[in-house]
């Protein structure tokens, strides 16, 4: 059935506590406390069947005794009690109920029965549930805090998302000491209804929402995520930490693929392919919020960079450098105006060093003459003898105001320049205490704005879709699981990927006959269900003539005979030698239980796991997707001539990726895939080896 909105939760006018205490200590106590204290103006009614009044409100022994609408309300009832208040609740048309109640799956045997029968019975009803298990919901805004944790958050236009309670009220007693205000503070809990889905979908579309934050431990569906999450970034900036980048997600692997893509690594495509950021740190969370909830995007990733030390701007630069961002040197017409406003001992390149003894005017006349731009901006101050923060605060506002670039700023130091950085903050520029958390929250901001401005592509390229279903049934009818050249090459080809000419022979004087059939050196490479890493076994020879391939294919054999004395043999595979000018990369897929197949590319050949630079994406996507995965490899340089060698066909690499990735979406028996090396050159892309594994039935 279709579920309602959650207008109840964002807009109620009237609020139920079930389980409402007179004692503050216990939680049904301490929401309604603070749901008084907080100032909820609308209708707050206690539910306890023992008391006539609670906290000096009336109150009523049930829901269903309500003598006027109710939209909302909260669950503090013993586990075993809550679905019976949640029965009263939709008897009585409530919209959306709060459980804070604990004791299910996280209790054991007994409460993941209580939690099992409470998610079947609300599949069934239009009533919204948040929970169980939760510290629960707040919307400053509205005063309204059905949560026990004490003291109403200042509004501001962070929606913020938890799967941790407990994280949570850190979070809540942080954030009021930083000025750090919320639209929204939501804890998941159980998610027994209520995802992070239906979060990122209700805060994308809230008009008090600027910013949306969110910590995850895990996604309920991993598909519908990610869906949700693009839709909400194309709106809005969204900012998401994950713990657990360990392998949680680990599971038995027969490709180079398998071993490097764990669960995390789909999250981390989720997340960059739907246009959103990922924190490292909860700090970087905050950090990077604070400047998307004020300033506007980057449209470059050049920054300019004014100190009044030396050291500190040094300190700026490098990070800049280390977090991709650019640190040019100035034109010359904004060095003449800077020449002209400063005295002879200032520095007039990037960083502009206004010298120790700067006071504001002289700050203010610096930001003048740079007039804005298209460049961001990083202002920074170092206290000197006679700093006035507070006048340097007014020079930076007053200067900057209506810049279409970032602009942010580091006070290093304590209380002789906070009363400037509360300025800044006040009037709009977040402003941090050192240079890294700074460029940190800009090189966050300029990775955002990059990921939003990527094309919408539509892309359909002609693939033999019938020849690979027929093939894929094929193997499967002969109960085929794990694949090699020969099984998976077919697949590949059949979508576009250029696969090297090959033939199997199952003796030497097969492998002697092919050899002259395909003509030119070959390569020899051991066909064995046994053996995952040929070269390891001495199962590989390059660049054998024609007419010696059949004596190589004899000392091929023998060798992974004796170093692999239990492999099953199948024959030699003899290729054509491909071309000695193309870069060895690996193309693969691993179809994640949550997220489905993930894609990934990488700088191969035998040393994929040392190198581990690889990118990931979620099957399918368009080549401006690929041509992004290329730009993150921290090798992609090489692709693009080095030493002499040419550039590689860059869009014939994406091209391929893109088809790599199409297959894998549509080919759903395919568990593991894997294209190693895919050779990249100056003449295109061309598979030399492919191994994976299909689930079979």
């Amino acid at each position: 059935m279709s579920r309602p909105a959650l207008a109840a939760f964002f807009e109620p006018a009237s609020v139920a506590v079930v389980g409402a205490s007179s004692d503050p200590s216990k939680v049904g106590g301490s929401v309604l406390a603070n749901l008084r204290a907080g100032g909820f103006a609308g209708r707050i009614v206690p539910v306890n069947a023992g008391r006539a009044s609670v906290q000096g409100l009336p109150a009523i022994a049930s829901v269903r005794d309500a003598d006027a609408p109710v939209d909302l309300a909260v669950i503090a009832v013993p586990a075993a009690a809550v679905l019976s208040a949640l029965k009263d609740c939709a008897a009585r048309g409530v919209r959306g109920a709060v459980v804070i109640s604990a004791g299910f799956r996280e209790a054991g045997p007994e409460g993941r029965a209580l939690e099992a029968e409470l998610r079947a019975w609300l599949r069934e009803e239009p009533l919204r549930v948040l929970g169980p298990n939760c510290l629960g919901w707040i919307r400053p805004s509205r005063r309204l805090n059905l949560t026990f944790a004490p003291g109403m958050p200042r509004a501001g236009p962070l929606g913020f998302f938890s799967h941790s309670g407990a994280l949570g009220t850190a979070i809540l007693d942080w954030s009021r000491d930083h000025g750090i205000g919320f639209s929204l503070f939501a804890s998941l809990g159980n998610q027994a209804d209520l995802t992070e889905t239906e979060l990122l979908d209700a805060l994308a579309a809230d008009p008090e929402t600027r910013v949306i934050l969110g910590y995850v431990e895990g996604v309920a569906d991993g598909r519908r995520f990610f869906d949700a999450l693009r839709r909400a970034a194309a709106v809005k900036p969204c900012v998401l930490m994950k713990a657990g980048r360990s392998a949680e997600g680990a599971r038995a692997v027969s490709s180079h693929t398998g071993a490097l893509a764990g669960s995390d690594t789909a999250f981390e495509a989720a997340v960059v392919q739907a246009g959103a950021v990922r924190a490292g740190t909860l700090e970087e969370l905050f950090d990077l919020a604070r400047a998307l909830a004020v300033q506007p995007l980057p449209a470059t990733r050049r920054v300019v960079v004014v100190t009044n030390g030396g050291g500190l701007g040094i300190l700026a630069t490098d990070a800049a450098r280390r977090a991709g961002l650019e640190v040019a040197p100035l034109a010359g017409e904004a060095r003449g105006r800077l020449a002209r406003a400063l005295p002879p001992n200032a520095a007039l390149g990037n960083p502009v060093d206004l010298v120790g003894d700067a006071t504001a005017a002289r700050y203010g006349a610096a930001l003048h003459a740079l007039a804005g731009g298209d460049a961001a901006h990083l202002v920074l101050l170092a206290p000197q003898a006679a700093t006035d923060a507070s006048g340097v605060a007014r020079a930076i506002l007053g200067a900057t105001r209506g810049w279409p670039a970032p602009v942010l700023a580091v006070f290093a130091g304590g209380g002789r320049v906070r009363p400037g950085a509360q300025s800044l903050e006040d009037g709009g520029i977040p402003c941090y205490p050192f240079p890294e958390r700074a460029v940190g929250a800009l090189a966050g901001m300029v990775a955002l704005a990059e990921r939003r401005r990527r094309p919408a592509e539509v892309w359909a390229p002609a693939v033999e879709r019938d020849a690979a279903r027929a093939r894929a049934a094929e193997l499967a009818a002969r109960g085929t699981a794990l694949l090699g050249f020969v099984e998976a090459a077919p697949l590949v080809a059949a979508y576009g990927v250029p696969v090297i000419a090959a033939r199997v022979a199952p003796d030497a004087a097969g492998v002697a006959r092919a050899a002259q059939e395909l003509g030119g050196p070959v390569a020899l490479k051991v066909v064995s269900p046994d053996i995952a890493h040929k070269t390891e076994v001495g199962g590989v020879r390059l660049g054998v003539a024609a007419g010696e391939a059949g004596a190589a294919a004899d000392a091929l054999l023998a060798e992974v005979r004796t170093r692999a004395p239990g492999a099953r043999l199948a024959g030699v595979l003899v290729q054509r030698m491909a071309p000695a000018d193309g870069v060895e990369m690996l193309l693969g897929m691993v179809r994640d239980p949550q997220f489905g197949p993930v894609v990934m590319l990488g700088f191969g050949g035998i040393y994929v796991e040392i190198l581990k630079d690889t990118t990931a994406r979620l099957a399918p996507f368009a080549p401006a997707e690929a041509r992004a995965m290329i730009d993150e490899l921290r090798m992609a340089p090489a692709l693009r001539g080095a030493r002499g060698r040419p550039p590689a066909d860059l869009a014939a690499l994406a091209d391929a990726v893109c088809r790599f990735a199409l297959l894998a979406a549509e080919r759903p028996e395919l568990a593991e895939l894997e294209v190693n090396p895919l050779l990249v050159g100056a003449a295109g892309t061309l598979a030399l080896d492919i191994r994976g594994r299909m689930d079979t039935p």
